[in-house]
């Protein structure tokens, strides 16, 4: 029997600072195979924040891996909560261009600091410790919700002659 997927509901806190991050940032994103690149700016000056938010994903394995994100929001002014959005932003654009299923997985790999002070309190995941690895490194795994939210404002990133991609 064929089911439609579930689409989950966006969290209140979503809904209720989505809109804020956007009306502050833009945020663009490169492409190439199975790995995207995300670009966070700020609105109003067009000033790139961060360009350290990679993922990249494994078809095979259905895993969408975050292989790095230093948003750097925090470093603005009045930027509570904007890392979590920006978060799951990212992940919820990434699902929708690489069309994952929803038994799709998120793996990460972060310090045990940062896994209980930012991933394990974000109410939109179930992140849960997969792995203790070597030198103080925590594997976290968690299920994608996907929601039915429009992430078309992230645009395409479109890199200069002579700059890199994934370099920075």
């Amino acid at each position: 029997m064929n089911s439609a997927p579930d689409i989950h509901i966006e969290s209140d806190f979503m809904f209720k600072y989505i809109p804020i991050f956007l009306q502050r940032f833009g945020m663009e994103y490169y492409r190439e195979n199975f790995c995207i690149e995300f670009f966070v700016n700020e609105r109003l000056t067009g000033c790139t924040i961060s360009s350290s938010i990679v993922l990249s994903y494994n078809p095979a394995k259905d895993d969408l891996h975050v292989s790095r994100f230093h948003p750097e929001l925090y470093l603005e002014p009045n930027s509570k909560y904007m890392s979590a959005v920006c978060f799951y932003l990212i992940i919820q654009h990434s699902s929708g261009l690489f069309a994952v299923p929803h038994a799709c997985h998120i793996s990460l790999e972060t310090v045990p600091l940062i896994c209980n002070g930012f991933y394990k309190k974000l109410k939109d995941f179930d992140f849960h410790v997969n792995r203790y690895g070597l030198g103080n490194v925590v594997e976290l795994e968690s299920t994608i919700s996907k929601c039915s939210r429009d992430t078309s404002m992230i645009m395409e990133h479109h890199y200069s002659p002579g700059e890199i991609p994934f370099m920075k």
